[in-house]
């Protein structure tokens, strides 16, 4: 998928980036890395597609989508309407995500949660074209049932798209039966603006999880994050140790779940927290919630589901090669005191806040996997080498290569030589005649960690530019970490 930015942050001039599976983001700090990451996933996930649907909505963007507003309209008039999503999706799906991307501007300054940054020129386009048939054969593989009722006696509305159907049906209910058999008519009819929401929404929604079915980002704060004792009710919040009072009420501010807090966010004075915080602290939230009845639940569909099952074997991995122990919840059911712990060795276990900083670091992906991963999803990790020995670095690059070739798509930004610089022999040896005589040189000894080229790109981002630096001989041109390599050497020869 092909992405053109110019005007974001520090990246001034235009740039051109194609989204492989794997797609790396290198570049001194304040370069514009994390921004572009971010600016992704705003784009792509959730919150892109609800600001754009609910400007949509109440007509507040020039484009309208014809067989959607006619559909629409037909369902107002007769009750019961089609849209033929694969085709819409041709032939609007290119327009639909350039408009949610040009519609950025608009929340981009609430996404990263900043008052001092202007986004008014930010420019931002969408090419699908050579994801095309992929987008489209996930649209038609698609699966959702969306219903919702007006009132105790009202009509109801039914969106539905079935597994292997290009087409979505909606229809309304506006006749039950009474406890005689006898058909009664319903009074209240759905309004207009709903019929309007729901379709919208849920167009929106297919069209969005075709292209990634979810976004997980893990920021540079999950290590402080991951400490905290996610309780299931706010209302708890005054037992709560201060230390994680402000996150608990980003988490509330951004999921809209718990209403019953009344004005704690407002007294707080608290700035909101960027989106891609919240993100992960809903995340993490929802596995602590529900954590031991999902890894219960997806253990038993590991034997039908062979992404599942390597999902779960992956976190094991992550574990006992990288971690050199396994992650677990204090308790086998949520509640308030529930903690993530960390147990090196089987007499030995930890609370995480004490253990050391590369579990911190890379716990909460242990738990994605175990939990959450399903294929297709994105994963923005941002310095994954954060905290980590340069051998673990080097194992950490031949991980997140293993995930892509288990399904999910990783995007990172790093500052990590070793882990670039071990990325081009992953690269070749996926090239290599005999992968079995060479597999035990590498510090996983896993072959799915070779990864092919056409999987890749890496990105240089400096001085307001972003540069392809992976050559079409697999070669990674890092001019911005070689030069200091050299300054240093030379430093070392004069002095």
């Amino acid at each position: 998928m092909k992405v053109t930015v110019r005007n974001l942050g520090p990246i001034k001039d235009e740039a051109h980036i194609d989204l492989k599976p794997l797609t790396i983001f290198i570049g001194p700090n304040n370069a514009g890395k994390t921004w572009l990451a971010y600016a992704l996933a705003g784009i792509f996930g959730s919150y892109g597609m609800r600001e754009y649907t609910r400007a949509y909505v109440e007509e507040q963007v020039p484009i309208i989508y014809e067989p959607l507003n006619n559909a629409i309209e037909q369902v107002l008039a007769e009750g019961n309407a089609t849209i033929d999503l694969v085709q819409f999706a041709n032939n609007y799906g290119d327009q639909y995500f350039n408009a949610v991307a040009n519609f950025a501007r608009n929340w981009m300054h609430r996404f990263l949660s900043t008052k001092l940054t202007q986004f008014d020129d930010v420019s931002i386009s969408v090419s699908l074209i050579e994801n095309k048939a992929q987008f489209l054969s996930r649209i038609s593989q698609y699966s959702q049932v969306s219903s919702i009722a007006i009132g105790p006696k009202g009509s109801l509305l039914t969106i539905r798209k079935r597994q292997g159907e290009d087409k979505l049906f909606v229809y309304t209910s506006i006749e039950l039966q009474d406890a005689g058999g006898q058909e009664e008519q319903i009074g209240e009819r759905i309004p207009p603006e709903v019929v309007k929401e729901r379709l919208v929404n849920f167009v929106s929604t297919v069209l969005r999880r075709s292209l990634y079915p979810q976004i997980r980002i893990f920021p540079t704060e999950r290590t402080t994050l991951v400490t905290a004792r996610f309780r299931e009710r706010v209302r708890e919040l005054p037992r709560t140790n201060e230390k994680w009072v402000e996150a608990l009420e980003i988490l509330t501010k951004l999921t809209k779940e718990l209403t019953d807090v009344g004005d704690l966010t407002e007294q707080s004075n608290l700035r909101e927290a960027m989106w891609p915080i919240g993100s992960f602290i809903n995340m993490l939230g929802s596995i602590f919630k529900n954590g031991t009845r999902e890894r219960e639940e997806r253990e038993k569909n590991a034997n039908n589901d062979p992404f599942v099952q390597k999902y779960i074997e992956l976190a094991e991995i992550l574990e006992k090669q990288i971690l050199n122990g396994s992650v677990d919840f204090s308790t086998s059911e949520p509640d308030p005191g529930r903690e993530v712990l960390f147990q090196p060795s089987q007499d030995v276990t930890l609370e995480i806040p004490i253990a050391s900083s590369m579990v911190k670091e890379l716990s909460p992906l242990v738990l994605y996997l175990r939990h959450l991963a399903r294929p297709g999803e994105l994963l923005i990790i941002d310095e994954p080498e954060m905290n980590l020995h340069p051998a673990a670095q080097v194992k950490i690059i031949e991980f997140l290569a293993m995930l892509v070739n288990a399904g999910l798509n990783v995007l990172i930004t790093t500052h990590s030589t070793y882990i670039v610089d071990h990325l081009i022999n992953l690269m070749n040896a996926y090239k290599h005649d005999n992968q079995d005589e060479i597999v035990d040189m590498f510090l996983l000894e896993q072959k799915e960690a070779f990864i092919a080229q056409d999987k890749v790109s890496v990105y240089q981002i400096e001085d307001g530019n972003v540069e392809d630096i992976l050559d079409a001989d697999g070669n990674i041109h890092w001019k911005t970490f070689s030069d200091v390599t050299k300054y240093i050497q030379q430093l070392h020869f004069e002095l």
